[in-house]
C-alpha cells in the first residue's frame, strides 16, 4: 500500500471523492469495507417518550443509541418484507 493509502483523508480529500462518486467515477478504491457510512442526526424526542425507552434499554441491557437503531431496523424490515397495501 502507497503512503497516500494508508493515512487518514482530510476534508479536502472526502469532497473531491464525494463529488467525483456524484459524477458517477468509481471511487470504489477509496474504501476498504471495513467501516460503515455513517450520518449523525438530532432527534427530538418527548420528554414521556425518552422515559419508555429508557426504561426499555435498562431492560435488555442496551445503550439508547443500539435501541434506536435496533428498532429502526426491525421496523424497516416488517415495512420491506411486507409492505402496506392501500
Amino acid at each position: 500500500m502507497s503512503e497516500k493509502s494508508t493515512k487518514r483523508p482530510n476534508a479536502e480529500d472526502i469532497e473531491d471523492i464525494a463529488q467525483r462518486a456524484e459524477r458517477g467515477e468509481d471511487v470504489s478504491a477509496h474504501f476498504t469495507n471495513r467501516h460503515e457510512a455513517k450520518q449523525r442526526v438530532n432527534i427530538d424526542f418527548p420528554l414521556a417518550l425518552l422515559r419508555q425507552i429508557d426504561a426499555e434499554c435498562q431492560r435488555v441491557g442496551v445503550t439508547r443509541q443500539a435501541w434506536i437503531k435496533m428498532v429502526c431496523d426491525e421496523r424497516l424490515r416488517q415495512v420491506l418484507i411486507s409492505p402496506r397495501t392501500p
